[in-house]
C-alpha cells in the first residue's frame, strides 16, 4: 500500500508588497539580535543628551565674561544638539554594519537566495535602519533640548521680552533662554533628528556600494570629518565655493536658529535647502547601490 504524499508548496517571500513586509521583519529581527546595534543606539542617546547638559553648562558659566560679538552669536539650541557631532559617526557605523557584516560572514548570499528580488532588500534594510534612526535621533533630539534648557535656567537664565532687540539680548546680564515655540527651535531640533537619519541612509547606501565594513566606514567618516578638514586648507576663494555643500556644514546649517545666522551669512545654506541637499546626496547613493546591488555577483 501506498501514501500518496502532497508537497506543500514554500511561501511566496518576494511576492509585490507581502515579500517586502516580510524582508522587514527579518532585517528588524537581525538589527535586534546584535548587542552591537544597542551599543550603538545607548551611545547615541547618552552622548546626546550628556554633552548637551555638559556644553550648556560651559557656554553658560562663560556668559558673563563673553564681548557682544559672543553674546550675539549664542545659541541655546544649536548648543543643546552638541551631541550631534559624535551621534553622526555611531549611526554612520550602524547603517554601514547593517549590510556590510552580512558581506564579511557571508550570510549576504543567504539572504538573496531567499528573496530573489534585490532592490526589497535594500528597500528592506533601508526602512529598518531609517526607522530605528529616526526615532532614536528624534528623541535624543527633544530630550537634550529640554536639558539644554534646563541647565540655562539653573545657571539664571530668563525668557527677554517678546519684541527685544539684538542689542538688548546683548546687554542683558541675563542668559537668553528659548522654548520650542520660539522661532526656529522647533524646527532645528526636528532637523537634528533628520539629519542623523539620512546620515544613516547614506551610510548604509556606502555600505552596498563597497561592501567591506572598514572601506564603507573609513569612505563614511572621509567625507564628513576628513573631507571639510581638506577643504579648509584650500584658499578661502576656492573654499568658500564648496564647504556649503559638504555633509557637515549641511547639516550644520539645519540645526541653526535665526540668532547665529549672522555669524555665517554666505557660508551656509538655509535649513530646508540644507535638507534638500543632503536628501539628494542620500538618494544618489541609494540608487548606485540598487544599480550595483542587481548587476553585481553577491
Amino acid at each position: 500500500m501506498t501514501t500518496a504524499t502532497v508537497a506543500t508548496p514554500m511561501p511566496a517571500f518576494d511576492n509585490g508588497h507581502a515579500g517586502l513586509a516580510n524582508q522587514v521583519r527579518s532585517e528588524w529581527t537581525k538589527l535586534r539580535s546584535v548587542r552591537s546595534t544597542w551599543i550603538c543606539l545607548v551611545i547615541v542617546f547618552v552622548a546626546g543628551i550628556g554633552l548637551s547638559a555638559l556644553v550648556s553648562n560651559v557656554e553658560a558659566g562663560q556668559w558673563s565674561h563673553l564681548g557682544l560679538a559672543d553674546r550675539a552669536s549664542f545659541d541655546p539650541v544649536r548648543f543643546s544638539q552638541t551631541g550631534s557631532f559624535l551621534s553622526q559617526f555611531v549611526v554612520g557605523v550602524l547603517g554601514a554594519l547593517i549590510i556590510t557584516s552580512e558581506y564579511a560572514t557571508g550570510s549576504i548570499r543567504t539572504t538573496l537566495a531567499v528573496m530573489s528580488k534585490r532592490p526589497t532588500v535594500l528597500a528592506a534594510k533601508l526602512l529598518v535602519i531609517g526607522g530605528v534612526v529616526a526615532v532614536v535621533a528624534e528623541v535624543t533630539a527633544f530630550a537634550s533640548f529640554f536639558v539644554g534648557q534646563a541647565v540655562l535656567l539653573a545657571h539664571g537664565a530668563k525668557v527677554l521680552p517678546a519684541g527685544s532687540s539684538i542689542l538688548t539680548q546683548v546687554r542683558s546680564a541675563t542668559i537668553p533662554y528659548v522654548s520650542l515655540s520660539d522661532g526656529g527651535a522647533l524646527r532645528a531640533v526636528f532637523l537634528s533628528g533628520i539629519y542623523l537619519l539620512l546620515l544613516s541612509l547614506l551610510a548604509c547606501a556606502t555600505g552596498f556600494v563597497l561592501r567591506h565594513t572598514a572601506g564603507a566606514i573609513a569612505a563614511f567618516v572621509g567625507v564628513i570629518l576628513v573631507l571639510p578638514l581638506i577643504v579648509s586648507v584650500l584658499p578661502s576663494s576656492v573654499a568658500q565655493s564648496f564647504e556649503k555643500y559638504l555633509p557637515s556644514n549641511l547639516g550644520l546649517a539645519m540645526t541653526l536658529v535665526t540668532t547665529r545666522k549672522t555669524d555665517f551669512a554666505g557660508v551656509l545654506f538655509t535649513p530646508w535647502t540644507a535638507v534638500g541637499l543632503l536628501l539628494v546626496y542620500t538618494v544618489a547613493a541609494v540608487v548606485l547601490a540598487g544599480w550595483l546591488l542587481v548587476h553585481r555577483d553577491a
